[in-house]
């Protein structure tokens, strides 16, 4: 991956991570890397965190779940990410409502598992039983942009594909990046 491609990831990235800080701890990255998807690659980072224990005692329901209202809260303070909308996100959505022609519908969104169990065992000691027999019950939520989409009605698809706009962007090169994430979408339906 060139330069480009990595500044535009350390952007969403530094974005995402700025409004993570506002409601989470012990937040860490892995990456960025490379991930493949179909026959293009791409940058990944992954982050994962907790969220604040002041959220959690005030959001928490009886099941130790995070309550809809506090991941609601959570996802609209990072969605849409820059990759998505651009940054600032504010000024360029504007420009967004403005210039564009069409409904971006289905482009983008977020994805994934919601409060998924995990058990944890206190001890790996097989000669332990009875530790063993203990065990804390844990939940994790993981979420992911979504930067492809498509949309099936009526024997129709609609693929919804964009591309990352920096400085150094060339226009050209954008466009053939855009055709390639729609030609590996439409693989899938072939």
């Amino acid at each position: 991956m060139g330069g480009k491609e990595k500044e535009e990831q350390q952007i969403v990235t530094d974005i995402i991570l700025q409004e993570l800080q506002k409601t989470c701890i012990n937040l860490e990255t892995q990456g960025p890397y490379t991930s493949r998807a179909g026959n293009l690659l791409h940058l990944r980072t992954d982050i994962t965190g907790e969220l604040s224990p002041s959220i959690k005692h005030s959001h928490i329901d009886a099941k130790h779940r995070v309550s809809t209202e506090n991941l609601k809260d959570l996802i609209y303070s990072i969605h849409p990410t820059p990759a998505i909308c651009g940054h600032p996100t504010d000024k360029a959505r504007q420009f967004i409502l403005k210039n564009e022609i069409y409904d971006r519908e289905y482009y983008t969104g977020f994805l994934g598992e919601l409060n998924m169990k995990k058990s944890i065992l206190r001890s790996n000691n097989r000669r332990n039983t009875e530790n063993l027999a203990y065990s804390s019950m844990l939940t994790h939520t993981f979420l992911f942009v979504n930067l492809r989409c498509m949309k099936l009605e009526n024997n129709h698809a609609s693929l919804f594909v964009g591309g990352g706009i920096t400085k150094d962007s060339d226009p050209e090169r954008e466009w053939e990046e855009t055709q390639n994430k729609a030609r590996t979408m439409k693989a899938v339906l072939l």
